[in-house]
């Protein structure tokens, strides 16, 4: 899961006793019967989301991220919520910095399944997400429980976008601006020390499939491809050119029979790992097949395997200092 999360999902609205819940907190909000104000700005401001102009907080106190990638994007800006998803599914899948950064939080519901009831209970005065999760109708309902600023990038590799309006609605630009110019200068001195690396090879980037026998090709315009794009590596000619809905996810699935099509003309064979560096799981069944272990690539012991996890320039960076231990550093010793 804490690799390319690539399929737009909605969520599962919860109804009977979690609506009623939910409706008759706002209900009481309404009558006078105001959550603690203790610390909080009574100035707000206009901004602009996905959704619209949302009239938030100056200063928000208690943001509630209710987005899979959010938490993490918060993280990068320094900003530390009250409430999130529930990650104990995939806990191992993370940093510990990053667990760290979750224990304790109040939870909200897990991946797809948003608990209402949960999200009012947390008394936020700012609710913030992004629009591969939260519908039309979704953010409606959270807007009835507090100011909701969501944002939305072309495709997956598109995180930007969305981390800018983060940093907006809850006031990090200072952070924000200090992560991006770290992050292009860190492009510019990979670009002039390995050069003839990335300028003079061939890139195939992929992952596990969904199905048996199948992989999966990570296009540019997924967290990773986008990385590798502002690095600027090439990709082999044989990979297919994605249609508009590939495009916005960032991948797409294919049998092995077009492992060689695909990556025959590949130099490096670039794969995600877990977060301890391991191999994941799921990735085993490709490297065992013989048409992978036929590619030159493989041949040539130059497949690579990276934990990535990309959704801010924060984790971009560390994703950029591993690939130049792992990837970088070695092609050509």
């Amino acid at each position: 899961m804490a690799q390319e999360m690539t399929s737009a999902v909605r969520i599962r609205m919860l109804g009977g006793a979690a609506a009623a819940a939910v409706l008759a907190l706002v209900a009481g909000c309404a009558a006078g019967e105001s959550p603690p104000t203790e610390g909080r700005s009574a100035d707000t401001r206009v901004i602009e989301t996905h959704y619209g102009e949302v009239t938030v907080p100056e200063d928000p106190q208690r943001i509630a991220a209710v987005s899979y990638n959010t938490v993490w994007q918060l993280q990068s800006l320094d900003v530390q919520p009250v409430a999130a998803q529930d990650y104990s599914r995939w806990a191992q899948e993370y940093t510990d910095e990053q667990n760290a950064f979750i224990d304790g939080l109040e939870t909200v519901g897990s991946f797809g399944e948003l608990n209402y009831e949960a999200i009012a209970a947390a008394e936020p005065d700012l609710i913030v997400g992004d629009a591969y999760e939260i519908d039309e109708e979704v953010y409606a309902q959270l807007s009835d429980i507090a100011p909701t600023a969501i944002y939305f990038g072309d495709n997956r590799g598109d995180w930007p976008t969305v981390v800018d309006g983060l940093a907006e609605a809850t006031g990090a630009q200072d952070a924000l601006s200090e992560n991006r110019d770290a992050y292009e200068a860190r492009i510019a001195d990979l670009q002039q020390s390995y050069a003839e690396v990335i300028s003079d090879q061939q890139w195939g980037l992929i992952a596990a499939g969904d199905g048996d026998a199948e992989f999966v090709v990570l296009f540019p315009t997924g967290e990773i491809g986008a990385t590798l794009t502002d690095l600027g590596v090439s990709i082999p000619p044989g990979v297919p050119e994605p249609d508009e809905e590939r495009a916005a996810v960032g991948y797409a699935n294919y049998s092995f029979e077009y492992l060689d099509q695909y990556l025959g003309e590949a130099d490096i064979i670039l794969t995600p790992a877990n977060a301890d560096g391991s191999t994941w799981p799921p990735l085993d069944a490709v490297f065992s097949d013989s048409l992978f272990q036929a590619l030159p690539a493989a041949q040539e012991g130059d497949v690579y395997e990276v934990y990535a996890g990309i959704r801010s320039y924060s984790d971009a960076l560390e994703y950029l200092d591993r690939l130049e231990e792992d990837v970088l550093a070695r092609v050509g010793e």
